[in-house]
């Protein structure tokens, strides 16, 4: 275009070189108000007063603005912390802006908002004023809009005047302090002269004023996008002299779209204004490219054809005589269409023959396109638009373009100016403004029109742009060509119109006022006429100038008597003063201010026409707003070319010859006074201008002074609050000081305080009870002390803990068996250090007594619970025995007897035997939970074959008591312990038919989230509330206090609950009284695990099912028991041989009589040797580890564990004749071994180490040798340690396969004897069921593994193949160790603790009383640790821990980090 808009220039805060807040990329905050608080001198006491009435949660930010001292650190924090429940911090760069947070500025910077963070600037300049309130408002102004909210506090000054207007002009709020209430009215005030100010209140009614303020946040941007476009503009104004806020939205959206996407690749705006705050290049080229700058010589041909024709030439014929034809072209861009105009006019003026002065002004925004005008210079491409007649005449041809001609550039005087904010040229004849107004609003584009009304004369052209049109041009533009788009000004100005447009002028030497008209009238109009008429007619040139001689105002045909002097256009009247008069004008302006009144003096002649004519100047002071000016004006003297001059005498001539002389002297003197005049005038300028810069010096002095002193005044406040402070809190410490010492005096517990050189530094009264202490010891060193208490290690300790910082606790004796608790603690310091220790002694001796008296108790529960267990043992045997003979005799009778009527009475004596051993069984139950001996060993298995053996097992039950059993069975597969389960539901059935009297019992099971919920539903009495958790306590029963013996012994719900948290399995009631009751047990369901394999000394999968028989050595003390054995397993086609006793199965053994397959014997048995010892000792006769089983009665603990570690199979009398049959085929050998896979080939055989299995057991020796072979490995057997060690060759690779309990030379020596000769072949022990004492010996001595008897098939290899893969990489028995390492150290503390007790043998009861918790959490965890570590049984947890801690043969120091092995278990747990 051939003009833009220039940025309108608002007041900004002039502050150095500070930079603008930034206001970053859209981001999505909360819409919250934010409120700046700005205060000075007196401002700290307002702020307090004003945030103590603010509750925490108010939904506002608040950013404190205090002048402060930039060389001091500031304690506005620590100040405003104590009187606000909202959180008070000093900003940062980047802090986010938070509701209900105080932000309060440090010292020595600036601070603004942007993208919802704050920003800190630095000024370059430390000094001066400074007006960091005007900073941050004029952001939040941007930033925030509506809800941005001013609050103008007590402080000098009037900094946030400016900034408030922003705040006010976005539509914020306003409130400033009531100036009367203010220690310093300065900033409320000058804030309230504003006339932004909503409300002026107290501080105590702001809050409320706050609160209560109708401007909802979000209300003017809720749900619109980010105006980008509005942000950069601002940045434009901000930091650039260009303001485009009245451009159209639309265009400034099109032209920086297209700068931001050459300069980013995907013109995100988002970025480019990123790039635009830190690069100030980037936003010149912006800038520019907004200021469009497009024009050329003669544009729109048509339109300058209409203007040569008949606008031109008609203003030219119609102007008045000796007026210069005045132009203004407004938006002039380089100037090619000013000089188009020029020449038009140029041309129209010689056509007419007119001497009328051609007075061009050309003014543009952009100071780079105005410098171009000036230059006049343009490239020969103007060929096309400028004819060849016209650039001969008015161009001077250059090198590669041309230049416009001195004559044509003398016309014109081309200004930086901008349109909209400043003055414009006035009593102009032609307006041209062409393509600016289709860049601007309809605001913008209605002042321009108003500005063009004022500056032309009555009768004024205006052209405009093709596409623009005049903003409500009725009564003010009349066309003249629509089509071309130009107007004639009509009307007149409207009184007062464009000073409410404009405001003050910001430059007023441009442009002089419109006299404000009353209203129209044709009386009033002719007036005007008149007055103008003879202004224009009769009325002298006048010209108004200030103190410095520059023209404010021309008036008349000032052309006459001055000129424009070339170069740069300046407007001082001297040098616009044409040749001769310079000189009188100045002595007349110099007259007229030393006497203060209207000065005339002679100006000279001047030429006109073929005359010349006299005129005078008069210099009149005049006063203007209290500014001084001067009204200079040139009147001409009346004609005098028709007198006639009178003849000169010939005798005057030498006299006047010599005044010519006279006068020519005095001349050449006068010159040389005003000469020096002049450089006296020009010293006087200096020196004003010294005096000025001086004056300058003095006021930016003062004004570093006033903020040094607001600054002082509010580091004075800060210093008073904390004086307070300080005061307040050294009463406070007093206080503490006062209470502390009152509450050690008050105690008991002596107490010392030592330095670092253990000198006493305080004691308190009881301390004299332990030492002989004075008042006057305290600086002494405690050692010259003699201590009353038997404490020699006293001062060691002290230093220790000075040392090291780790408290130190003894217990100490006193006098008279006084105890105490000795304590000595490092004393610490508020930063943390260490100054020295703190002693003190607290009595402890009523706790003494009561732990002495707590272990007696201890003892004497366990002397209880060994009585229990012994009462249990002798009452269980006697009961059962007689019991056994019972259940045998009916098993047998069920056998032989024929008829309905006879099996019918056999068959009754079932449910009496049933529930007589029911009773045992479950207090065996209780023992055997408590002993540890029952473990878990989960598998995968199905609930179907479970349900249907307690669904006939319980038919008969429930069909006696009447009541319907119904079993709903699942297919589902769980994994859990199927026998230990199967316990829990049994004893869950038999304790709904004990309590449901009608109705029916429900067994069955939901699936959910991961589990399988077995449910066991009765339509009983149900349980009360209050004992739901109860009644899983042992002896505990509903109802049944004489006790009912039918009912049982209340142990069925306990056992449940404890096999629950063995097993893992969470047990759940739910019961409404009088309805009925539900028990539920979450069981994990399987996760596609199957069975595990059999034991290889026990079953085999795959083999002939057929019943088994053998030889079989019934030891039994009991005739009737013994017989009924015997003749019981003859029914079943076995071998019996019958023994009363230990001794006379011996002889048997010794005899040859007996070769038995298996051992059936009785625990109590006469003659001094009990069923383990007869055992054991027939297993040593027969050289081999035969099986064995035991019958009891007794359920103490220890005949458990003695049971179980010998790995003998327990069965509890009374016992079924099928339970035993069981046993017997399931113990009795098995024709074949398990077959594994063979290896491939030959070759690979070869390459294998050779297996030598050591037992004296010959049947075990065969069957592992020919289930190894069977699986391609070479095997070798030995009976003996010694028959090894005989054939021994340490250059094979072997791998030993020992039992433990060999004769002769042990396992275990034969481990150790090897490990001496310094060979140590890879080696697993064969040990006993849960001898973990023997794994652990075995491990010590060197074996790479144990396994236990009966020996599975899988496990066999598995343990085979792993000792190989360790012997032949030593990096894999690392790994294995680490791997151990993590599950141990998986464990919680407590788990580890408890690890330990079980693996040291003591029972869960003992390790629940030593540890002060109960033996239902003692179980949970012990069932806690199988399942994380994954082990299925003691042993293999011993494994595992033994391998955490590094036991074995090459690592004697691991050896003596894991505890002794000798006092674990060797039994079953």
């Amino acid at each position: 275009m051939d003009g833009k808009n220039a940025p309108v220039k608002t007041a900004r805060v002039e502050s150095g070189s500070r930079s603008t807040p930034a206001t970053g990329p859209p981001h999505a905050t909360a819409e919250f108000p934010v409120v700046g608080i700005g205060a000075s001198a007196g401002g700290l006491d307002a702020c307090r007063k004003l945030l103590a009435s603010l509750p925490a949660d108010n939904g506002m930010a608040f950013i404190l603005i205090q002048h402060l001292d930039p060389t001091h650190e500031s304690m506005m924090v620590e100040l405003l912390t104590p009187h606000t429940a909202m959180t008070v911090r000093q900003a940062a760069e980047g802090m986010p802006v938070e509701p209900n947070f105080v932000y309060v500025i440090p010292p020595g910077a600036y601070l603004s908002v942007g993208n919802g963070a704050l920003h800190l600037t630095k000024p370059e300049i430390r000094h001066g004023v400074r007006l960091p309130f005007d900073f941050l408002l004029n952001s939040m102004a941007g930033e925030y809009g509506t809800r941005a909210i001013c609050v103008v506090l007590s402080g000098t000054g009037a900094d946030g005047s400016i900034g408030l207007q922003a705040v006010k002009a976005a539509g914020g709020l306003v409130i400033a302090q009531d100036p009367t209430e203010a220690g310093y009215d300065g900033m409320p005030r000058s804030a309230i002269a504003t006339g932004a100010v909503d409300r002026v209140l107290e501080v105590a009614s702001i809050p409320d004023a706050l609160s209560k303020d109708n401007r909802q946040p979000g209300d003017a941007s809720q749900g619109q996008p980010r105006d980008w476009t509005a942000e950069i503009v601002e940045l434009l104004r901000v930091r650039t002299a260009h303001d485009f806020t009245l451009y159209k939205p639309g265009t400034l959206q099109r032209r920086i779209a297209q700068r931001a996407a050459v300069v980013t690749a995907d013109g995100d705006p988002g970025r480019y204004l990123e790039i635009l705050r830190g690069n100030e290049s980037e936003l010149k080229l912006l800038a520019k490219e907004l200021l469009i700058n497009v024009t050329s010589f003669f544009r729109d041909p048509g339109v300058f054809a209409v203007l040569a024709d008949k606008i031109v030439p008609e203003i030219v014929r119609d102007h008045p005589a000796g007026q210069p034809l005045r132009i203004w072209i407004a938006g002039c861009s380089t100037g090619e269409e000013t000089y188009s105009l020029a020449i038009v006019f140029r041309e129209a003026l010689e056509a007419a023959k007119s001497d009328a002065k051609l007075q061009i002004f050309a003014s543009d925004v952009d100071p780079d396109a105005v410098e171009t005008a000036r230059e006049g210079f343009y490239p020969d491409t103007i060929e096309a638009d400028v004819s060849k007649a016209r650039l001969d005449r008015f161009f001077l041809k250059e090198d590669h373009g041309y230049r416009i001609s001195p004559a044509l550039r003398s016309s014109v005087v081309f200004a930086v100016q901008d349109v909209l904010a400043d003055p414009p040229f006035s009593r102009l004849d032609f307006v041209s403004c062409r393509n600016l107004l289709i860049y601007l609003g309809t605001e913008a584009q209605a002042r321009v029109a108003s500005i063009f009304h004022f500056a032309l004369r009555e009768g004024g052209v205006l052209l405009l742009g093709g596409s623009e049109t005049v903003a409500n041009a009725a009564g003010r533009f009349a066309p003249i060509s629509k089509s071309e788009r130009l107007y004639r000004r009509i009307g007149r100005n409207r009184p007062g119109e464009f000073g409410s447009l404009r405001g003050a002028p910001a430059r007023p030497d441009l442009a002089a006022r419109v006299a404000q008209d009353q209203a129209p009238s044709r009386q009033a109009a002719l007036a005007e006429l008149c007055r103008q008429l003879v202004l224009e007619t009769y009325a002298p040139a006048a010209v108004l100038v200030n103190r410095k001689y520059e023209c404010l105002y021309l008036m008349g045909p000032t052309d006459r008597y001055l000129q424009l002097a070339p170069g740069r256009p300046v407007l001082d009247i001297l040098a616009m003063a044409r040749e001769g008069m310079r000189t009188k004008l100045r002595a007349a302006i110099q007259l007229a201010y030393q006497e203060n009144k209207r000065i005339v003096v002679a100006g000279g002649a001047l030429r006109r026409g073929d005359g010349a004519i006299s005129f005078d100047i008069s210099v009149q002071p005049v006063q203007s707003g209290g500014e001084e000016l001067l009204l200079i004006c040139f009147i001409d003297r009346p004609d005098q070319r028709g007198r006639r001059e009178a003849p000169t005498d010939a005798a005057d001539v030498p006299r006047v010859a010599e005044l010519e002389q006279e006068l020519e002297a005095t001349k050449t003197e006068l010159l040389g006074a005003i000469h020096n005049l002049e450089i006296s005038s020009e010293e006087q300028k200096a020196v004003n201008e010294e005096a000025l810069s001086v004056n300058e010096e003095y006021q930016s002095t003062n004004e570093e002074l006033l903020t040094s002193k607001e600054e002082l005044q509010s580091l004075n406040e800060e210093l008073i609050a904390l004086n307070s402070q300080l005061q307040e809190t050294l009463e406070r410490q007093r206080t503490t000081s006062n209470d502390l010492q009152n509450i050690l005096y008050s105690t008991d517990v002596a107490t010392i305080f030592l330095d670092t050189k253990l000198n006493i530094r305080f004691f308190t009264p009881s301390t004299r009870s332990l030492f002989n202490v004075i008042p006057g010891d305290i600086g002494r060193p405690l050692a010259d002390l003699t201590s009353l208490a038997a404490d020699d290690v006293l001062l060691g300790d002290a230093r220790t803990v000075l040392q090291n910082f780790v408290p130190i606790e003894r217990e100490v004796e006193g006098q008279d068996g006084v105890w105490y608790i000795r304590r000595v603690l490092p004393y610490r310091t508020q930063d943390h250090g260490v100054e020295g220790v703190v002693i003190t002694f607290a009595d402890i001796t009523e706790r003494k007594h009561a732990a002495d008296a707590l272990e007696v108790a201890k003892q004497l529960s366990q002397a209880a619970n060994i009585a229990k267990s012994k009462f249990l043992a002798a009452a269980s045997h006697d009961l059962r025995q007689p019991l056994q003979t019972l259940t045998l005799l009916q098993s047998q009778l069920a056998r032989v007897v024929e008829g309905t009527k006879a099996q019918g009475l056999v068959s009754k004596l079932a449910p009496t035997l049933g529930a007589m051993s029911s009773m045992l069984n479950k207090l065996l139950d209780i023992n055997q939970i408590e002993a540890g001996t029952i473990r878990a060993e989960p598998v995968r298995f199905h609930t179907g074959d479970m349900f249907g053996r307690l669904s006939d097992e319980f038919a008969f039950h429930a069909e006696a008591r009447r009541l319907e059993l119904r079993v709903v069975k699942s297919s589902l597969a769980i994994r859990s312990d199927p026998r230990l389960l199967e316990q829990m539901i049994r004893n869950l059935l038999s304790n709904a038919l004990k309590y449901t009297e009608r109705g029916k019992v429900l067994l069955g099971c939901r699936r959910r989230k991961g589990a399988l919920h077995i449910e066991v539903w009765d339509t009983g009495v149900g349980i009360p509330e209050r004992e739901l958790h109860t009644i899983f306590e042992e002896y505990h029963q509903l109802d049944n206090a004489a006790p009912e013996r039918t009912h049982g012994l209340g142990l069925g719900l306990s056992i449940v609950r404890r096999l629950g948290d063995l097993l893992g399995h969470r047990v759940r009631v739910r019961s409404r009284l009088g309805k009925g009751s539900v028990f539920d047990i979450e069981v994990p369901l399987a996760a596609g695990e199957e069975p595990p394999q059999g034991n290889l000394a026990v079953e085999h999968e795959g083999t002939d099912a057929a019943q088994r028989t053998g030889a079989i050595l019934v030891v039994e003390d009991d005739v009737q028991m013994r017989e009924l054995l015997e003749l019981l397993l003859q029914t079943e086609g076995h071998y019996v041989i019958g023994a009363p006793d230990g001794p006379s199965a011996l002889e048997l053994i010794a005899s040859g009589t007996a070769r038995p397959d298996l051992i059936l014997a009785d625990y109590n048995l006469p003659n001094g040797m009990d069923g383990i010892e007869v055992s054991v000792r027939l297993r040593e006769k027969l050289g081999r580890q035969i099986p064995v089983i035991i019958l009891t009665g007794d359920i103490s603990t220890a005949v458990l564990r003695n049971v179980a570690g010998q790995n003998f199979v327990q069965l509890n009398k009374p016992v079924k004749l099928s339970e035993l049959s069981e046993v017997v085929q399931r113990l009795l050998p098995m024709s074949q071994a398990v077959r594994h896979e063979p290896v491939s080939n030959a070759a690979e055989a070869a390459e294998q180490e050779i297996v030598c299995v050591i037992d004296d057991d010959s049947h075990i020796r065969d069957t592992l040798r020919a289930t190894l072979e069977e699986s391609g490995r070479k095997v070798e057997t030995y009976r003996t340690g010694e028959a090894f060690l005989e054939a021994f060759n340490p250059a094979r690779h072997v791998l030993l396969l020992i039992d433990a309990g060999l004769p002769g030379m042990s396992g275990i020596q034969l481990l150790r004897r090897l490990n001496g000769t310094g060979h140590s072949p890879p080696s697993i022990v064969i040990t006993g069921s849960s001898d973990v004492h023997m794994a652990v010996e075995a491990m010590k001595a060197g074996a790479s593994d144990f396994i236990e008897k009966p020996i599975g098939h899988h496990e066999l290899f598995a343990s085979i193949d792993r000792a190989l893969e360790q012997a032949a990489d030593t990096t894999r028995v690392s790994a294995w160790r680490e791997n151990a390492a993590k599950q141990i150290a998986a464990l919680t503390a407590r788990q580890r603790q408890i690890m330990e007790l079980v693996l040291a043998g003591h029972p869960s009861k003992n390790i629940a009383a030593d540890l002060g918790i109960s033996q239902r959490t003692i179980e949970s965890h012990r069932a806690s640790i199988m399942r994380k570590t994954g082990v299925k049984s003691l042993p293999a947890l011993a494994r595992l821990a033994l391998a955490a801690n590094g036991i074995g043969a090459d690592d004697p120091a691991a050896q003596t980090r894991f505890p002794d092995a000798t006092h674990w278990p060797t039994t079953r747990r």
